[in-house]
């Protein structure tokens, strides 16, 4: 339900923003923008387990939960954008008479992709739908630690992410965004965390700060 809200709240906020924000005549070809991404479609988890034999403490997300990205305008309507995201994170620790033990691991994709951007209408609105492929590893991180041992491994799976979305230009210096897209990648040769693989949709939204000086 709160994930709902937040949502409502930042579609109202893109409608409100349109009757402050000018279209401009701003040249996007040669500007860079640096973007927080907010994942908006993943699970949470925390908790503790407290049973005869020990305690077990366990935190863990699922699906994409955020990222930076740097973009790059190379046309108008095309831009190239290099990312690092976390797509799965998991810590779990356990004590009992026997010792303790800890294990984490995490997913992170690292992708260079293109958008290219939908030609603007001729209202000159500061509204800009876009098409967007990546391409790149998904770089799985996992460390074990118990009492006698320790263990730790990463791994890189090919994949790519394919989807689309809208910047909204907030003047010559901010944008927001709102974007989906579907995950691919190869399955990792080993579980990281529970999984091989971790095909599935993801759902964000960002805010980016622009800069640079345009060309024509």
């Amino acid at each position: 339900m709160t994930k709902t809200k937040a949502t409502c709240l930042f579609l109202l906020g893109f409608l409100t923003s349109g009757s402050i924000v000018l279209a401009g005549s701003n040249t996007l070809k040669g500007r860079s923008t640096i973007e927080l991404n907010i994942g908006l479609w993943h699970e949470s988890k925390v908790g503790n387990e407290i049973s005869t034999t020990g305690i077990v403490s366990t935190a863990k997300t699922g699906g994409f939960v955020g990222g930076l990205s740097y973009g790059y305008w190379l046309q108008e309507n095309l831009s190239v954008v290099l990312s690092l995201g976390l797509l799965s994170g998991e810590a779990r620790s356990s004590v009992s008479l026997l010792g303790s033990s800890q294990r984490s691991s995490a997913v992170i994709p690292i992708l260079l992709g293109i958008r290219y951007y939908v030609p603007k209408s001729s209202l000159r609105l500061p509204v800009l739908p876009f098409l967007s492929v990546n391409v790149g590893s998904f770089v799985g991180v996992e460390s074990k630690s118990e009492f006698f041992s320790q263990e730790s491994r990463s791994e890189a799976a090919l994949g790519t992410k394919v989807g689309g979305g809208i910047d909204f230009l907030l003047g010559e210096s901010f944008k927001l965004g709102a974007s989906a897209g579907y995950n691919l990648m190869t399955d990792f040769s080993a579980p990281i965390g529970a999984r091989k693989n971790y095909n599935g949709p993801e759902l964000s939204l960002g805010f980016g700060i622009m800069f640079g000086q345009g060309s024509e």
